[in-house]
């Protein structure tokens, strides 16, 4: 009767997840050849960690979240696309576009999220220590200078989930985000910037 229920299990032969039928035998750890007798079940566990590196081999899927918090928007124009990269213990780095005469580097995403270890938005032209991520490379945007403003604009039905600290490294600027959708601040915090967050729409620029 539970020819059509299924389960997961862990093969341990392909080193992968895969789904089974509910009537599938198992063999536990400490199970031998000859113990596997009908009904015989194994729960398997998977720590943390293994879970993470599943997760990142493509082994194991979570849906729907995305499998990055900050992603560019590939139909803004080139010059209002940043640069979406990891600083090296795995925060989020974001190379921000050229600023305007005006001082005002405007940025477009089609999501920015922020989740506990924050996120780096690189307002330096030569390689800098910032607080979230260590030593990072300097930022090839800013040859003719650095930005005053950091405009920040997010084309989504969804609302930004701002859970971390958000850091400008190199030079102080006023970092402006703007979602149409709204903007959750939970555990959310500032460095090296002055902040300016908007819920109600594009900057018009």
């Amino acid at each position: 009767m539970n020819k059509n229920l299924y389960r997961i299990v862990f093969n341990r032969a392909l080193g992968l997840f895969q789904v089974v039928a509910e009537i599938v035998r198992s063999n536990g750890p400490g199970a031998s050849a000859g113990s596997t007798a009908a009904g015989s079940r194994c729960l398997a566990t998977v720590s943390p960690l293994r879970f993470a590196l599943a997760l990142a081999l493509g082994q194991a899927v979570i849906l729907p979240l995305a499998h990055a918090q900050v992603v560019a928007d590939p139909r803004a124009p080139g010059n209002q696309r940043p640069t979406v990269l990891e600083a090296a213990n795995g925060v989020p780095l974001v190379n921000i576009q050229t600023p305007s005469a005006a001082g005002i580097s405007r940025n477009t995403y089609k999501q920015f999220d922020v989740d506990p270890q924050g996120a780096i938005l690189n307002n330096s032209r030569i390689n800098t220590q910032t607080q979230l991520g260590g030593w990072v490379q300097g930022n090839p945007w800013l040859a003719r200078g650095t930005a005053r403003i950091i405009l920040n604009e997010v084309n989504s039905s969804d609302p930004s989930q701002l859970r971390g600290y958000m850091e400008v490294a190199g030079d102080r600027a006023q970092l402006v985000i703007a979602n149409p959708a709204g903007i959750s601040c939970d555990g959310c915090g500032f460095i090296c910037g002055v902040v300016i967050i908007s819920g109600l729409g594009t900057s018009g620029l």
